[in-house]
């Protein structure tokens, strides 16, 4: 799922780019940004499954200890050296500016959502808002953690009605404003409260699962993405203002996700985690992380080579933004892969030279 999701979102930044109509599939590419909700609910979800699973199993509560340090290992490395990484192209770019020193701040801070400078105007990495928005629900997670074992009813009332507070709240800004308020975190807290629900339902129901019950969670999960793909046709494509229409569907949106998470969960068994899928979802998250600068670096370095002051996707070049789109997903997957390497794997390795038992 998280393969699917990262890759759908990378889509979009990629279409974005290159103009290569997908054909049948251009509603989903073009509104491929709604799939970063499905990120967040995807990441509640993969939070608390344990908890959920030990509470199907009537096992104590288990304790937090040593999140923070797991979390902080698994996200900030790739996410700074990507935040580097975009600083030294900057300043080969355009060099220093004091407006450069406030995004640089926001983002090794993690605070980049609540600026302009940092979320809209960064130079930086368009993409790296959404580890803004996560890393607060890490802070937070411990907390909503026990508050969901111990009080449910409370918390989903709770989260639920923060995010319908907010929304009410920021659908009433106008210009800047509201582009600065649609996706912070209050906007989120009832999309991860989804997914940490998800995840109860999952453990309670995996118990047992007879194959013939799994193929028909096969159909309701195709159900799921072919009722997502009709809600982005006929409603977001349409929709006069895409920034308003993701604050006031993200909850029905985000249901449906939930139902296609939960449908192939059950449908599919694990994946083996030294497989290919495990492989490619291991790299998801450096891919996301620098996809989009990717993709635009190789136009401005003019790679595949192109002439004049026109991109060839503006003078409709097909061969060309074939080729580019080609290019932007290996370059794309090559960095993810090197970033996993440089920032995950060599470190374990070394760790594990150090301390061999």
């Amino acid at each position: 799922m998280r393969i699917g999701a990262v890759g759908i979102v990378g889509w979009f930044h990629i279409w974005q780019q290159s103009w290569v109509s997908p054909g049948k599939l251009e509603p989903l590419v073009r509104t491929g940004y709604v799939w970063v909700d499905m990120m967040i609910l995807l990441s509640g979800f993969c939070l608390f499954l344990p908890y959920a699973a030990d509470a199907a199993q009537g096992l104590p509560v288990r304790s937090s200890q040593g999140f923070y340090r797991r979390r902080a290992w698994r996200i900030l490395p790739a996410y700074f050296v990507c935040v580097i990484g975009h600083l030294v192209v900057t300043l080969l770019q355009s060099g220093w500016t004091q407006g450069l020193g406030k995004d640089l701040v926001a983002h090794l801070t993690l605070t980049q959502t609540l600026f302009a400078q940092s979320y809209w105007y960064t130079k930086l990495g368009g993409a790296l808002w959404t580890v803004g928005v996560l890393a607060g629900f890490y802070l937070l997670f411990p907390l909503l953690a026990k508050a969901m074992l111990r009080f449910p009813l409370q918390t989903a009332v709770g989260m639920l009605a923060v995010q319908a507070i907010f929304s009410l709240f920021a659908l009433g800004l106008q210009g800047l404003d509201y582009q600065m308020a649609f996706n912070q975190l209050p906007a989120f807290t009832g999309v991860f409260w989804l997914g940490m629900a998800t995840s109860i339902v999952y453990a309670q129901l995996v118990v047992g699962m007879k194959k013939i019950v799994r193929w028909l969670f096969g159909v309701g999960a195709v159900g799921c993405f072919f009722a997502v793909f009709k809600l982005v046709k006929y409603s977001l494509l349409r929709s006069e203002n895409v920034q308003r229409w993701q604050l006031q569907f993200r909850m029905p949106l985000s249901l449906l996700f939930g139902g296609l998470l939960l449908c192939l969960c059950l449908a599919l068994p694990a994946a083996n985690k030294t497989g290919w899928v495990a492989f490619l979802a291991s790299g998801s998250y450096s891919f996301y992380l620098w996809h989009q600068s990717v993709a635009v670096w190789l136009k401005q370095l003019r790679i595949p080579y192109w002439s004049g002051d026109i991109p060839p996707n503006q003078l409709g070049d097909t061969v060309w933004m074939h080729r580019y789109q080609l290019l932007c997903w290996i370059a794309g997957l090559a960095v993810a892969l090197l970033s996993v390497f440089l920032c995950e794997r060599l470190p374990a390795h070394l760790k594990a030279r150090k301390n061999p038992t």
